[in-house]
C-alpha cells in the first residue's frame, strides 16, 4: 500500500531558504538523467508523494497498471543530483490510430508530464525525451502536465480539469451545489429513490460502463485496465454503485490521492438521464469523500469542445481551469499524436459504433482503444 493520504508534500521550489553547505553542494551539483530500474521503486514513490505537482499517475502503481493493461513500450526517466532523485517524467511510446509513434506522459491519463525540484531539472528530463523521440524517429512529444511546468514550452490548448474545496461536514456538501442540481438531486432522491453503495466489483462496474461507451460512440477500455487499478490501488480506489428499484443505472470508479477525490471513469445505463442519476452519483461521491476525511474534489479533465460535459460539471459549482499541457518535440519541433473524437472522420466513425451489437462493440472496443492513447 502506497501512503498517500497522510503524506504531506515537501516544498519542491527553485528557490531554497537553506543555506548550508552540503544542500548548497548538492544544488551544485550536475543533473544527470538515467532510466528507471525496478529497484528506484521506493525513491520514486516517496519522491512523488512529496511532490506538490505530481499527481496520482505519477506513482510507479500506475505504470504497473499501463504495462498491464497495454504492454506500450514504457520509458521512464528519473533525475538526480549527487545520487538523490530530483525529478521524475514517466513516458510511452504509443501509435496513434493514424499510425504515428508519439511519446505520452501519459497515455489515457488525464495527468502526468515532468516534475523536479527546479527548471534545470525539468529542462534536463525533457531533453532527455527529445533524445528519446530521436532515438526512435518520432518528434511527436506530448505533456499532459496538471500544474503549469517549469519548462517553456509550446502549448497545447484544448483541455480542462474541474476541482474545488469540500466542506468538512457532510451534511453541508448539498449546499456546495448550485440551486438547479440541488433540485436535480431532490428528485434523484424523492421523486426516483435513488440509493448509492459502495461494494461494486469490476465485473458489475464494467458491463455498465461497456454499456454506457457504446451509447456515446466510443471503444471501451479493456477490464484487465480496471482489474489493474483495484489491484495496484485497493485502498484508494473505491466503485460507486447507483440502483433504481435495486437495478444498477451506474457507476463511477474514483480514486484517491493525498487529500481529493477524483471519479476517474463512469457509466450509465441509457435511460438514466431521466433519473437525475449522474447528478446524484456525484453528489454522493463528495460525501464520500468528505466521510473519508478528504477536502478536494478533482471532477476530471474534459475537452473544452465538449460542450454537454462542460455544461454538466460547471453546473455542478465547478469552475473551468484551462490545462497547462504542452508538447516538446525532438529537435525542438513540437507536435501531438493525438485525435479529437469529435471531429471530422473520428465524430463520424462514432455514429457508425453506435450501430454495431452491443456484443461487437465490447469485444472489439478494447482492441482500438490502444490506439487512442
Amino acid at each position: 500500500m502506497f501512503r498517500i493520504q497522510n503524506t504531506m508534500p515537501r516544498d519542491h521550489t527553485s528557490t531554497k531558504t537553506d543555506s548550508s553547505e552540503p544542500q548548497a553542494a548538492a544544488q551544485a551539483a550536475p543533473v544527470t538523467v538515467r532510466p528507471f530500474r525496478t529497484d528506484d521503486t521506493t525513491a520514486w514513490n516517496d519522491y512523488v508523494l512529496a511532490h506538490p505537482r505530481a499527481t496520482f499517475f505519477h506513482q510507479i502503481g500506475w505504470k504497473n497498471v499501463l504495462d498491464t493493461a497495454f504492454g506500450y513500450p514504457a520509458h521512464y526517466h528519473l533525475a538526480e543530483r549527487a545520487g538523490t532523485i530530483v525529478g521524475v517524467l514517466p513516458l510511452y511510446a504509443c501509435r496513434s490510430i493514424k499510425g504515428k509513434l508519439a511519446l505520452y506522459s501519459l497515455p489515457h491519463t488525464v495527468y502526468g508530464g515532468p516534475v523536479g525540484d527546479d527548471a534545470a531539472v525539468e529542462e534536463a528530463l525533457v531533453e532527455a525525451a527529445r533524445n528519446l523521440g530521436s532515438t526512435l524517429r518520432t518528434p511527436l512529444i506530448e505533456l499532459r502536465n496538471r500544474h503549469a511546468s517549469l519548462v517553456d514550452l509550446p502549448t497545447l490548448e484544448g483541455f480542462a480539469t474541474f476541482e474545488k474545496e469540500l466542506p468538512t461536514e457532510v451534511d453541508k456538501v448539498y449546499k456546495t451545489f448550485p440551486k438547479k442540481a440541488r433540485e436535480a438531486i431532490n428528485q434523484s432522491r424523492k421523486r426516483h429513490k435513488l440509493e448509492a453503495d459502495f461494494e461494486g466489483t469490476v465485473d458489475s462496474f464494467y458491463d455498465l460502463l461497456a454499456a454506457s461507451y457504446h451509447t456515446l460512440g466510443t471503444p471501451v477500455f479493456p477490464k484487465k485496465f480496471f482489474q489493474a487499478i483495484a489491484t495496484n490501488f485497493p485502498d484508494h480506489t473505491s466503485i460507486l454503485n447507483v440502483r433504481h428499484e435495486g437495478k444498477p443505472v451506474a457507476t463511477v470508479l474514483s480514486t484517491i490521492f493525498r487529500d481529493t477525490m477524483m471519479p476517474l471513469y463512469s457509466g450509465e445505463w441509457f435511460g438514466a438521464g431521466r433519473l437525475k442519476a449522474g447528478n446524484f452519483k456525484y453528489f454522493r461521491l463528495m460525501e464520500h469523500a468528505v466521510e473519508r476525511g478528504l477536502t478536494r474534489y478533482d471532477f476530471g479533465r474534459s475537452r473544452l469542445n465538449n460542450a454537454g460535459v462542460v455544461k454538466f460539471k460547471t453546473n455542478q459549482g465547478f469552475e473551468v481551469s484551462p490545462l497547462p499541457y504542452q508538447a516538446a518535440g525532438a529537435n525542438d519541433s513540437a507536435g501531438v499524436g493525438g485525435t479529437d473524437p469529435n471531429q471530422g472522420m473520428f465524430a463520424k466513425a462514432r455514429k457508425v459504433w453506435r450501430k454495431l451489437p452491443a456484443s461487437v462493440a465490447k469485444g472489439v472496443g478494447p482492441r482500438l482503444i490502444r490506439y487512442f492513447p
